[in-house]
């Protein structure tokens, strides 16, 4: 708006100076309109003058505008990349501690490994050496067993007596226990001595009454009952074989001593 006034303003001069020299006035008007020329000079100086000002204030508001504006985006920038950098190392700590973590875990497990291997070798040297124990005790007892069989053979009952008992004794849990158990029945029966052997059959029946033995010792104590004439415990005792082992050697035995009476 002031660029027009001022554009109009000079027109306006061209014009009367123009018009008045075109007209050929005289010198004192060409006096009078030239200092109201200049006046309006003057004035349109001042316009000129003050709308440059304001363009001037204007522009150097809008400068510093801008520059305030860069300013915080400069700052905003700055801060960005300091939080980016807080954000990166923090980052870069916890990677450095996962890392050590993971390397210390390593060592552990390698640690554990080796205290592992170590531990089953050990398991496996003992497993071995208990083993390699429980054959020697197994075929220690085994000798023993076979010496008081050797005793009994040779008809020293006493003796086998002794060596059945120490064995049922001293290893109950073992298969030769059940075995001398019954063959101290078996040597006291050899002796005659049939009220003993039938004390020790009797037990063993109760004892194991689904034993390997048990049909034997039915028929075993069914003699000791004959040799001592207690007939109807011998009749009891052998009908009750008849029934529980029908198919073996001990009923046919039992068959042919009722055919023979």
């Amino acid at each position: 708006m002031v660029m027009s006034k001022m554009f109009r303003a000079a027109v306006i001069c061209s014009v009367v100076a123009l018009a008045l020299s075109a007209m050929g006035c005289s010198r004192g008007i060409m006096y009078s309109r030239s200092k109201e020329l200049m006046a309006v000079q003057d004035t349109l100086g001042t316009e000129m003058a003050a709308a440059l000002a304001a363009l001037q204030d204007k522009f150097m508001e809008e400068h510093g505008r801008m520059l305030e504006e860069q300013k915080t985006a400069s700052e905003m920038l700055r801060l960005l990349r300091a939080d980016q950098v807080v954000r990166f190392n923090q980052i870069d700590s916890k990677v450095s501690a996962i890392e050590r973590s993971l390397h210390e875990n390593q060592a552990r497990l390698s640690a554990l490994d080796q205290r592992t291997t170590e531990v089953n070798r050990r398991l496996e040297r003992r497993m071995a050496a208990e083993e390699d124990a429980e054959s020697q005790r197994q075929q220690q007892i085994q000798n023993l067993f076979n010496i008081a069989m050797g005793d009994f053979n040779a008809g020293r009952y006493d003796l086998a007596i002794s060596g059945f008992a120490d064995i049922a004794t001293q290893y109950p849990e073992t298969p030769q226990a059940l075995d001398a158990e019954y063959w101290v029945a078996e040597a006291h029966f050899a002796k005659k001595d049939y009220p003993g052997a039938e004390k020790l059959y009797f037990d063993f029946v109760k004892k194991y009454p689904e034993g390997s033995k048990m049909c034997a010792s039915f028929f075993k104590l069914g003699l000791a009952y004959e040799r001592q004439e207690k007939v109807r415990s011998r009749d009891m005792v052998w009908n009750n074989l008849l029934e529980r082992c029908p198919d073996t050697q001990e009923a046919e035995a039992v068959k042919e001593q009722k055919g023979g009476r």
